[in-house]
């Protein structure tokens, strides 16, 4: 017997030492503080507040988003106190929270399917009643007649309610149509925002090591995927003859399944995810080849992009309103040695819905000079073009841009910040004030042959007329063809005093138009080919 109670006093004493070398897991309630957005990614920045105890302590922060990169975790905290070690573990038990959102589209389901079943329930009141009408329309015995003032009352009755039930349930029937749209409405958007939350949190256990019981902060940072911006630009001209403002906004968007809510924003313009390892240039080995000759294919020059017509007119001058505040009024621009960033000094709250929240970043004023452009071969239209200069030394990314000429809107275009050239070209859209026409001169048109060959003359006039009331810059372009067959001949005609490119063919004409003034270019060209072969000239 003593012996046996040795025993069960030194099991226990075994699971009493095991239970303290097991750590307890404390929780931890910590809230994003700062977001950091790259293009492609973002770094978020938590902060929590722990009460430390003697010893070793596991604090958990729980609830987080699946799409960290578990590289990426930094802690560090202030206090009393010892970090030993970080770690972190997926939680598939605990779900991530809802967001306010869902819990808002989960209550008015949850209304308008009471209201539902309660029109349904109404419905199946009102069917049975009638049933039971119905079914005991029968009034006097077999043996017994009925007299005439019994029979009319019946029939009243009958009549009466039979019609008040139809029209009971033709108003239910009304209603219940309507709360079906609702509740159909709010079961798809649910599950279109469920199907983007997560299934599965993000755990990161945190041990520390204390002497003395003490109070402390700890400062969490990482990485998440999900995440990004892109920049955007409306761009506003109010006429041709003052500077551009150009508006740079982010559209900024988040799938990360946690919440940025009134969290300090920045605007990082790199990417991490890309590979910081330099490339290794290896040695570049020349081979021949046999050479087989190829046709070559001239490409046509592209239009440019469609946008609304008449972008011209003029503006009445008049004293503007001071105008309000944006978020480009408190954002500073910070620039590394490889990317540059805007930190906006507003909160903001972002959405873990996919939406793209658009926050204004810095407002500019450049110096432009205005000039149209023309290809009536492709487009019978004189485009408006502002030449920015020195765009270079504002930090601009490639985005869509929204143009607003003389307080309308014109339409999109682009701009590209990879080009190497030292102006930048900037298309307002059309100006249906700038009319031109190209024709052929009929009389100057004519098709001989000679010998074995085929010689067409084609000759063309182009008009440009100034209908509004400034003088425009334009530059016009045209072409002639080229051969690359030597059974084909080109021989240039009149040019007009045209700048003309011999390798490429293309005519191009600079010129000031005077307001209410006409110019005319003509131009002209031949070519000699086989007659047994077929050319299209058009």
């Amino acid at each position: 017997m003593k012996k046996k109670s040795i025993i069960l006093f030194s099991l226990f004493i075994s699971s009493f030492f095991i239970l303290k070398a097991e750590e307890v897991k404390t929780p931890v309630k910590s809230e994003i503080t700062e977001v950091t957005v790259f293009s492609n990614n973002a770094q978020v920045f938590r902060t929590a507040s722990i009460n430390v105890p003697v010893g070793q302590t596991t604090f958990v922060l729980s609830g987080l988003s699946q799409f960290i990169d578990p590289s990426s975790i930094q802690v560090k905290g202030t206090g009393d106190y010892i970090i030993l070690s970080v770690s972190n573990q997926m939680n598939y038990l605990n779900q991530q929270e809802k967001s306010k959102e869902v819990k808002t589209l989960e209550d008015s389901l949850e209304i308008y399917s009471d209201k539902l079943a309660y029109q349904q329930g109404l419905t199946e009141v009102y069917t049975a009643e009638k049933n039971m009408i119905i079914a005991n329309q029968s009034i006097g015995g077999s043996n017994t007649g009925i007299k005439m003032d019994d029979l009319k009352a019946a029939s009243d009755f009958f009549r009466t309610r039979l019609s008040d039930i139809k029209l009971k349930e033709l108003d239910i029937k009304s209603k219940t149509k309507i709360i079906q749209e609702k509740v159909t409405s709010f079961t798809n958007q649910l599950e279109q925002m469920r199907s983007k939350q997560t299934s599965a949190t993000y755990e990161i256990l945190i041990v520390v090591s204390s002497k003395i019981k003490t109070t402390g902060t700890l400062e969490i940072s990482y990485m998440v995927t999900n995440a990004g911006w892109n920049t955007a630009y409306n761009l506003r001209a109010e006429n041709i003859s003052n500077p551009i403002s150009l508006e740079q906004q982010a559209n900024v968007f988040q799938t990360t399944g946690e919440e940025w809510k009134n969290v300090k924003l920045t605007l990082n313009s790199g990417n991490p995810s890309l590979p910081g390892t330099k490339p290794q240039l290896n040695p570049w080995y020349l081979y021949t080849y046999n050479d087989y000759p190829t046709r070559n294919y001239k490409k046509s020059k592209e239009s440019y992009s469609k946008i609304m017509q008449d972008a011209g007119g003029e503006n009445a001058s008049y004293e503007e309103p001071k105008p309000s505040q944006t978020a480009a009024d408190y954002t500073n621009i910070n620039i590394n040695a490889t990317s540059f960033e805007f930190q906006i000094n507003l909160p903001y709250t972002i959405s873990s819905d996919g939406k793209t929240t658009v926050v204004d970043i810095q407002q500019y004023t450049l110096p432009a000079t205005y000039e149209y452009y023309c290809a009536p071969k492709i487009d019978p239209t004189a485009f408006l073009i502002a030449k920015v200069t020195g765009w270079d030394a504002y930090n601009l990314l490639s985005g869509n841009i929204q143009l607003y000429f003389e307080g309308t809107y014109v339409g999109e275009s682009f701009i590209d910040i990879n080009q190497t050239n030292d102006t930048l070209d900037i298309s307002l859209g059309r100006d249906a004030k700038v009319v031109v026409e190209r024709k052929k001169q009929k009389e100057l048109n004519s098709k001989n042959l000679i010998g074995s060959s085929k010689k067409i003359d084609i000759a063309w006039e182009i008009s440009i007329r100034n209908t509004k009331k400034t003088p425009i810059t334009i530059l016009v372009e045209d072409q002639i063809p080229i051969s690359n067959d030597k059974e084909i001949e080109v021989e240039k005609g009149e040019i007009s005093n045209a700048i003309y490119d011999e390798t490429k063919g293309s005519l191009k004409w600079l010129f000031t138009l005077d307001a209410a003034d006409t110019k005319k270019m003509n131009f002209s060209y031949n070519v000699k080919y086989p007659k047994t072969k077929i050319l299209y000239l058009e």
